[in-house]
């Protein structure tokens, strides 16, 4: 039977098995603080891990407590995160999530969202600006670990080339499309591992074709253009 003939849960199984099988199995690091997540994920948006990390040190650094960032001129909370980009888009949406959870909550904690079900959780996130679809999934999958499998660019582009959503499918569409299809409690392994082949191996300009472990699955029209 070949690929084109299997369903997608099928294919998904299959791409998952493989990923485990080369890279290892990802295993969830157990429960946090979904809070801290989220505003390190909203740094995260149009940059990289590393300058993630730091702008979000130099924001803990300056500001210990969220109630001094809240507090905090915005310019000083768009200083602190600037190695980041976009840091008065971002510095603002930080301020206004924070302002918004302790008047939800109570507190500056997200914990409550333990004892809501996965699309309740996801439809307050996203309600709130600069809270996508995206940064709403890892926040659950990561700290609460929540059965996703998040879609980011990696993940997208290893999506469509793998056949699994079409060419012109957005990021928030191909996280609903595949939800259905990710075999059962392997979510987080998924997402993982997905993460690591498009950096390693299925990357966006120079993809590693000759040492691709999912070639016969590919069903991108650029496949084999690199055969390193």
């Amino acid at each position: 039977m070949t690929s084109k003939s299997l369903n997608l849960t099928e294919r998904l199984t299959i791409a998952v098995d493989r990923l485990e099988k080369h890279q290892g199995e990802k295993k969830w690091a157990g429960l946090s603080e979904p809070l801290d997540s989220l505003i390190l994920t909203i740094l995260s948006q149009n940059t990289n891990d590393n300058l993630r990390d730091q702008a979000y040190a130099r924001l803990r650094s300056s500001f210990p407590t969220w109630q001094e960032v809240v507090e905090a001129p915005v310019e000083k909370i768009e200083e602190a995160v600037r190695i980041a980009g976009l840091s008065k888009q971002k510095s603002a949406n930080i301020q206004a999530f924070l302002k918004w959870t302790v008047e939800q909550f109570g507190e500056y904690s997200l914990m409550s969202l333990a004892d809501m079900d996965d699309d309740e959780a996801i439809g307050l996130l996203t309600a709130q600006k600069g809270v996508g679809i995206k940064t709403a999934a890892v926040t659950l999958m990561v700290t609460l670990g929540r059965d996703l499998c998040p879609v980011d660019t990696h993940v997208r582009r290893i999506s469509k080339r793998l056949g699994w959503v079409n060419e012109k499918t957005s990021a928030e569409k191909t996280f609903w499309q595949l939800r259905p299809y990710v075999p059962a409690g392997r979510g987080y392994s998924l997402h993982m591992n997905l993460l690591q082949f498009g950096r390693s191996v299925c990357q966006a300009r120079k993809p590693r074709c000759g040492g691709c472990f999912l070639w016969d699955e590919c069903r991108w029209e650029g496949k084999g253009i690199n055969k390193e």
